[in-house]
């Protein structure tokens, strides 16, 4: 009875984890800096999160930068390329309200339709999309890049742990069995 008794409980928890979300929100982040641009020179560097709410259909940005050639930049998003962290792509997500600083940061929201988002998404998830930040003149093209990568969520964590834990207390009955 009492064996039942835990087995029960522990289907129970596992069940109650492993219920859905109403919302996933997934997050991506790089380092950007200047090797992929056309003119890898620039000495300039960066750093950008990107949340996906696949709900709400929003693109939340979060970047800072330093050193860039000079305070006129713009940037964006890019996607998709033809092969995975290497390449060029087009425009997905322009940054609107950008800051005229050569060192500075950026927080926006973005929606996109449901099909923007998804493709976007695909793609962020393939690892074919980049954040780009381009300065006027020597670096039109694009200063500083990164290809965007998943940050793994802490209730990743959290879940192996706890499933190492039933794993081992699991082989300890059956020792003692």
């Amino acid at each position: 009875m009492k064996s039942l008794s835990i087995s029960m409980l522990t289907a129970t928890a596992v069940m109650l984890l492993s219920l859905p979300a109403s919302a996933a929100v997934s997050t991506f982040s790089t380092s950007l800096s200047g090797a992929g641009e056309p003119d890898p020179s620039s000495t300039a560097t960066g750093s950008a999160t990107v949340s996906f709410d696949d709900v709400l259909f929003t693109v939340d940005v979060d970047l800072s930068f330093a050193g860039l050639a000079n305070s006129t930049p713009f940037g964006h998003i890019h996607c998709c390329t033809a092969t995975a962290g290497s390449g060029n792509a087009g425009v997905k997500v322009e940054f609107t309200g950008f800051p005229a600083a050569a060192t500075g940061d950026y927080s926006k929201v973005f929606t996109l339709s449901s099909s923007a988002f998804s493709t976007l998404l695909t793609g962020v998830q393939d690892g074919k999309a980049y954040v780009n930040i381009h300065t006027p003149g020597k670096f039109q093209s694009g200063e500083i890049r990164g290809f965007l990568a998943p940050v793994p969520e802490p209730g990743t964590y959290a879940l192996m742990l706890a499933g190492l834990g039933v794993l081992g207390w699991a082989a300890k009955r059956r020792q003692q069995a």
